[in-house]
């Protein structure tokens, strides 16, 4: 028999439903189905793993939520399916008469959603390729890091434009030991074809370290 889990996925735990064919009574079951509750860490990922599924059905809920659980149960052989949430919704209404808002009646509801519409791959989200998932991750990455320095930025030039305008609009390297390091490596990391607003906000935090270290030092030395 075909192991199903369904999988409602929170911010740091899961709820897993185990089925092995759809109940009759699904509204019925729910009161009595043996719910999973695990946590987001280690264990819980062993736990989810120890139920042995061949298949897990979960809503993509965040990125980051459920690619924890995805990307471990796609390690270890299991078949991962999307189900979109208006879909996930409407089944989990109007076929299941399943309660709303509540995480085990969704659990459930995935388990089972998988029995109805297994054979018609438009029933599910697509799965995009690994290499363009990768790419949609860097993109919003990148969108996300314009939107955060942006306001940063300003407000520093705005303080400056009063504290050292001499400064404000002008861009320079710093012309030490510490300068040439981060000089080389923003040049190795751009001839490496790097995006360039990730590698800036890298050389950025490891001159911030670097400074830092420096500023430590010669506190103690004094």
């Amino acid at each position: 028999m075909t192991r199903i889990l369904g999988l409602d996925v929170s911010k740091s735990s899961v709820v897993a439903c185990l089925l092995t064919d759809k109940p009759i009574q699904p509204r019925q079951f729910y009161y009595e189905c043996p719910f999973y509750r695990l946590s987001a860490n280690s264990q819980g990922i062993k736990e989810l793993l120890a139920l042995k599924p061949d298949i897990a059905i979960m809503e993509p809920t965040g990125s980051n939520y459920s690619k924890l659980w995805g990307t471990h149960l796609a390690r270890a052989g299991v078949e991962v399916r999307l189900v979109g949430h208006k879909e996930l919704r409407n089944y989990r209404a109007h076929h299941l008469a399943l309660p709303d808002k509540d995480d085990d009646a969704d659990s459930l509801a995935l388990a089972c959603y998988y029995f109805d519409y297994h054979a018609d791959p438009r029933r599910f989200v697509q799965i995009r390729d690994r290499t363009i998932v990768r790419i949609r991750e860097l993109v919003l990455r990148l969108a996300h890091l314009n939107r955060v320095q942006s306001p940063i930025a300003n407000r520093i030039r705005q303080d400056l434009a009063w504290q050292f305008p001499e400064v404000a609009l002008v861009r320079s390297r710093l012309k030490n030991e510490i300068g040439q390091q981060l000089g080389e490596k923003l040049v190795a990391e751009k001839e490496a074809g790097r995006p360039v607003k990730l590698v800036r906000m890298k050389i950025a935090a490891i001159g911030t370290r670097l400074l830092f270290r420096e500023l430590v030092k010669a506190i103690t030395n004094d």
